[in-house]
C-alpha cells in the first residue's frame, strides 16, 4: 500500500521539478513601442532608435539572445542590427499626401544566453516588373529578410528594407533612371537576428524604342480644331460663312503627335540583367 502512495507522489514531485525547470529558464522579455506620424504634404522621413541590455542582465552575463518584431500601417523598417549589448532599428514613414502617414513598431528582446546559429543564404533572385520601380523575389527559408539596392556607377545606396515573412517586395518609394546599372542583394536572419551571407545579383535599365500606338509611327494626328480640313469657318462682314486657314495646323491638317513628341516612337525602360 505504501508503495502505491509512493509512485504517484514521486511522479507529481518529477513533473513539479521539470515545470520549474521550464519556467526558471524562461527568457526575460524586453517590449518596447515606438509610434511615428506625419503630417498631410511633410516629406519622408527616417528615424533610429536602440534598446540596450539593463546593466542588471549584464553583470549576470546575460545578452539580447532573440528578437521578434510587430510593424502597423505605413512604417517600414530601413535597416536593424542586434548584438549581445543593444538592438538598432530604423524605420521610415513615406510622404504624407493625402492624408497623415502613420506605423508603429513593436519590438520584443530576449535576454538570456543561447543563441541560434545564423541560416544559409536565400536563392533564385529575380526582378521583375516595373523598370523605373522594379519588384524583387527570391527564395529563403527564415522570418526576416534584409534588401538593399545600391547605384553601381556611384556606390550609393538607393533604397533598403527589412522585411517580415515576405520573399517579394516592389520599390515603394523613389525611382530608377534608365542608363544606371544597379546591385542588389538580399540576406535572412532568424529570430536570433544573425543574418546569412548575402546573395548578390546585378540589372541595368535600358530604353526601348516602340512604334507610338497614338500616331500609329506617323509623328502627327489628325488636327482637332478643323478636324483634318486645313480650313476653319468664319463670318464675312455680312454674316456670311469664310472659310480661312487653320491656325493650330497651318491648313496642313494635322498636329504634331504630343505622345511621341513628333517622333513616331515612345522610349520605354526595360530591365536587362547583367
Amino acid at each position: 500500500m505504501k508503495s502505491f502512495i509512493r509512485k504517484p507522489l514521486f511522479m507529481f514531485l518529477g513533473i513539479l521539478f521539470f515545470l520549474c525547470t521550464i519556467f526558471s529558464a524562461r527568457a526575460e522579455v524586453i517590449q518596447q513601442t515606438f509610434d511615428h506620424s506625419l503630417g498631410i504634404g511633410t516629406s519622408a522621413q527616417s528615424w533610429e532608435h536602440r534598446i540596450d541590455v539593463p546593466e542588471n542582465f549584464l553583470a549576470k552575463g546575460k545578452v539580447f539572445t532573440n528578437r521578434r518584431l510587430e510593424l502597423t500601417d505605413k512604417l517600414v523598417i530601413e535597416r536593424e542590427e542586434l548584438t549581445g549589448s543593444y538592438y538598432y532599428i530604423k524605420v521610415r514613414l513615406p510622404k504624407a499626401w493625402l492624408f497623415t502617414a502613420k506605423g508603429s513598431v513593436k519590438v520584443s528582446l530576449e535576454i538570456g544566453t543561447p543563441q541560434l546559429p545564423a541560416p544559409g543564404p536565400v536563392s533564385a533572385l529575380k526582378v521583375s516588373g516595373k523598370a523605373l520601380a522594379p519588384t524583387f523575389a527570391w527564395a529563403g527559408t527564415a522570418g526576416y529578410y534584409a534588401i538593399s539596392l545600391l547605384n553601381k556607377g556611384t556606390g550609393a545606396t538607393v533604397w533598403e528594407r527589412v522585411l517580415i515573412g515576405k520573399t517579394t517586395q516592389a520599390m515603394d518609394e523613389n525611382e530608377l533612371k534608365a542608363g544606371n546599372h544597379y546591385a542588389w542583394a538580399v540576406k535572412q536572419a532568424n529570430e536570433s537576428a544573425k543574418y546569412s551571407s548575402e546573395a548578390n545579383a546585378a540589372f541595368r535599365v535600358d530604353t526601348k524604342y516602340t512604334t507610338c500606338t497614338y500616331c500609329m509611327g506617323k509623328g502627327s494626328v489628325i488636327c482637332t480644331y478643323c478636324n483634318g480640313s486645313g480650313v476653319i469657318m468664319g463670318s464675312g462682314p455680312h454674316g456670311e460663312p469664310i472659310p480661312h486657314t487653320c491656325t493650330e495646323c497651318n491648313g496642313s491638317g494635322r498636329q504634331i503627335c504630343t505622345f511621341c513628341n513628333g517622333t513616331g516612337q515612345v522610349a520605354t525602360p526595360i530591365i536587362v540583367p547583367e
